[in-house]
């Protein structure tokens, strides 16, 4: 038998053991076990016999399962191999390839191994079992797979345990992350705080919380002290340098008008309203709106004429039409309407009413 590592020869076999023995050159015996039912079912298989080739199968001892099983797989039968495979590893494996989350599920259960949480996490995500990716997430520990999850789903409170549990576990980018989109921008700029990143607190305070700027140029020029003084002392406080600091005082006001919203959560479906609004810049919106509800004088100095409900303007002029008549004994008539008579002159040039 030329197969093997070395040349041997065949010497016999023995049914009542299932082995076959074979001797080398140097007289050595070497033994392999050969199950002739093992040969008999691939063989059926093989030719397309699967009810005589089950029929075979009991006879087969079980530590010889895991070996049919990716004999059936190579053949393309996975079904049949996860009935068959008794090693959970390989029975994870097969039951992802066919999507059977359920049988996977209780192996994952069994085996507690977060690599297969999450691995299933990720299939159950992908089939659009939120549920089951949820669950398989939270035992996983996935954090970046939860903050995908609930981002999607809109799911506030969501993020809002996610934030809890990225800030026990030290994943303070996952947590800022959760606290940004809740709109909680103090916890955020005291996240950056505690993690050391002060110049990145103050220009986030810059950008979103103007009235914490202070307070953050305070503690940075602090730390700053102990690595160079001069660049300490060259920091800018807008509370004594307002005007280094462009729109200083709109900034304050678009928080103040702001902050009062942050709590509220807009539906995921409601996506498309807010779209166009990620590029806007409040400060400029904020000026254009002031200007906008700022009353625009006429050509004569006067106050613009008021829009009437038919969207036609009427002056004061046009307003009034004045007509004389012998039976009013020289009075003025607003609109010709007699019973509305206002106060008038005659032609003596007293008053008349």
């Amino acid at each position: 038998m030329f197969h093997l590592d070395r040349p041997m020869y065949l010497l016999g076999y023995l049914a009542n053991q299932s082995r076959v023995y074979l001797i080398d050159k140097e007289f050595n015996v070497v033994g392999y076990t050969l199950l002739l039912s093992l040969i008999e079912y691939k063989t059926l298989v093989m030719r397309g016999d699967l009810e005589h080739a089950n029929a075979i199968l009991p006879t087969i001892p079980k530590e010889q399962h895991n070996s049919v099983a990716h004999f059936l797989e190579s053949r393309g039968m996975l079904e049949e191999a996860l009935e068959i495979a008794t090693d959970p590893n390989y029975r994870f494996d097969l039951s992802v390839q066919l999507g059977r989350l359920e049988i996977a599920k209780e192996i994952a259960i069994e085996a507690r191994s977060e690599s297969k949480w999450k691995q299933l996490g990720e299939l159950a995500m992908s089939t659009g079992k939120l549920d089951m990716a949820e669950e398989c997430l939270l035992e996983a520990t996935d954090l970046s797979g939860l903050l995908l999850l609930y981002s999607s789903l809109g799911d506030a409170e969501g993020v809002t345990k996610l934030a809890s549990m990225a800030k026990e576990q030290g994943k303070n980018n996952v947590a800022f992350l959760c606290l940004f989109m809740l709109g909680k921008l103090e916890e955020c700029l005291q996240l950056l705080v505690d993690s050391n990143r002060i110049p990145e607190a103050a220009l986030m305070a810059r950008s979103y919380l103007p009235s914490k700027v202070s307070e953050i140029v305070s503690i940075w020029k602090k730390d700053l002290q102990k690595v160079n003084s001069k660049a300490a002392e060259s920091l800018a406080d807008p509370a004594e340098y307002p005007n280094l600091f462009e729109d200083w005082q709109i900034a304050l006001d678009v928080e103040a008008s702001i902050a009062p919203k942050r709590g509220i959560y807009p539906p995921a479906e409601e996506y498309m309203a807010y779209a166009a609004r990620s590029t806007e810049s409040l400060v400029e919106a904020f000026k254009s709106m002031n200007v906008q509800e700022e009353e625009l004088p006429s050509e004569n100095g006067d106050v613009a004429p008021e829009v009437i409900e038919d969207g036609v303007e009427e002056s004061q002029e046009d307003a009034v039409e004045v007509e004389a008549d012998d039976s009013t004994d020289g009075g003025v008539l607003v609109n010709g309407n007699d019973g509305e008579e206002h106060w008038g002159m005659n032609n003596e040039g007293t008053s008349t009413t």
